[in-house]
């Protein structure tokens, strides 16, 4: 039988061995780094509307901005899943 420190000793190494489980990198590449569907995106031609039906009308388009594209982060970096925080002096 196990007496009560054998079994605290058996909780924390499980518990250690969960922990340092979790922040194990699998080896492949992390979700951050894989390509996004968006980033498979083109500029395709206007829609163009048959003889038959009213023209479309130029100022309700939304205008969309050509992409800034962010420095690429070096490699091993973590993944930014949240914005940074600003801190405040006051």
């Amino acid at each position: 039988m196990l007496d009560g420190k054998s079994l605290i000793r058996i909780g924390i190494l499980l518990l250690l061995a969960g922990t340092l489980g979790a922040c194990g990198n699998k080896g492949g590449v992390r979700s951050c780094d894989k390509p996004q569907r968006y980033q498979d995106s083109s500029v395709n031609e206007r829609v163009r509307t048959p003889d038959d039906l009213d023209s479309l009308d130029t100022y309700r388009e939304m205008p969309v901005p050509e992409a800034n594209p962010a420095p690429e982060r070096p490699e091993g970096s973590p993944c930014l899943e949240l914005p940074p925080r600003i801190l405040s002096s006051g």
